[in-house]
């Protein structure tokens, strides 16, 4: 049956509100909600971080409302959260200090007062009222889901004394969400790399770097299984329209689209699915 593809999809409700194809990667997804409670990955870019993003928040927010017919909508017993989903790269053009600071409290402010979070200006400094905030919440209650958190730096790599300012103020977000861990059901961050010699990792050195774990080296992407098993109405068009067999079909996808490996074994490796 032919369902649309998921071209440029990143939002996992509207994805699945459609009908679009998805590959089902919830069983890797529950397995690292059962196993770990702050997790880091890195990928490249246009892999399909921010839909895995999506995912969760779709799962911790609404439970398996979204999930029917997939692997997880068996396996998910937990309840609901609040979940707050900060997405970095909104903030990564800015032309100052003071500009990046003022982009990057605005969306802290804005997401975190959607889970109950109250700002009062003239009760002192912003951070502290988010950790004074944080330390009132019941233990586990609350998901963070970061996208991109690196995309900021990464901005201001050609000014050094910059880039020290910028990672300065991040580094101060990551000790009160540090300090405050307790309150953390769940905390799932991407970047694009690690940026290991800055103290933001040291600040924030308490999660699980699954980048190169191989139990989790197709979580994003697609295997060449996938591709025959969710894409194969496609596959067969292509069989038609180019009049080349399968194996011809996929060999192309291979010269064009694979040989990323993910794990530190590199027993695994996927296609990019841009």
């Amino acid at each position: 049956m032919r369902q649309p593809l998921p071209l440029g999809r990143s939002d996992f409700i509207a994805l699945r509100h459609d009908g679009c194809i998805y590959v089902d990667k919830t069983r890797m997804i529950f397995n690292i909600c059962r196993d770990s409670s702050k997790v880091f990955i890195s990928r490249p870019r246009r892999f399909g971080k921010t839909l895995l993003v999506s995912t969760f928040e779709s799962l911790f927010r609404n439970g398996i409302r979204d999930f029917k017919g997939l692997a997880i909508e068996t396996l998910w017993t937990d309840k609901t959260y609040k979940v707050v989903r900060l997405d970095f790269s909104e903030i990564k053009d800015y032309s100052s200090e003071a500009d990046f600071l003022s982009k990057f409290y605005d969306q802290l402010l804005r997401k975190f007062r959607q889970a109950g979070f109250d700002y009062e200006e003239k009760n002192g400094l912003f951070m502290g009222q988010v950790s004074a905030w944080l330390s009132s919440l019941p233990p586990s209650s609350l998901v963070i889901l970061i996208d991109e958190y690196d995309a900021p730096l990464t901005a201001s790599l050609d000014d050094l004394e910059l880039f020290d300012r910028i990672r300065s103020a991040m580094s101060a977000f990551f000790q009160v969400l540090k300090s405050n861990e307790g309150c953390l059901r769940f905390f799932f961050m991407t970047g694009i790399t690690k940026y290991r010699q800055t103290s933001i990792f040291s600040e924030f050195n308490f999660f699980d770097d699954i980048s190169l774990n191989r139990a989790y080296g197709t979580l994003i992407g697609y295997t060449e299984e996938e591709i025959k098993n969710y894409f194969s109405y496609y596959l067969n068009e292509a069989k038609l329209q180019l009049e080349l067999d399968e194996d011809e079909i996929v060999d192309q996808l291979r010269k064009n689209y694979d040989g990323f490996s993910f794990d530190q074994e590199a027993a695994t490796h996927v296609f990019c699915p841009w």
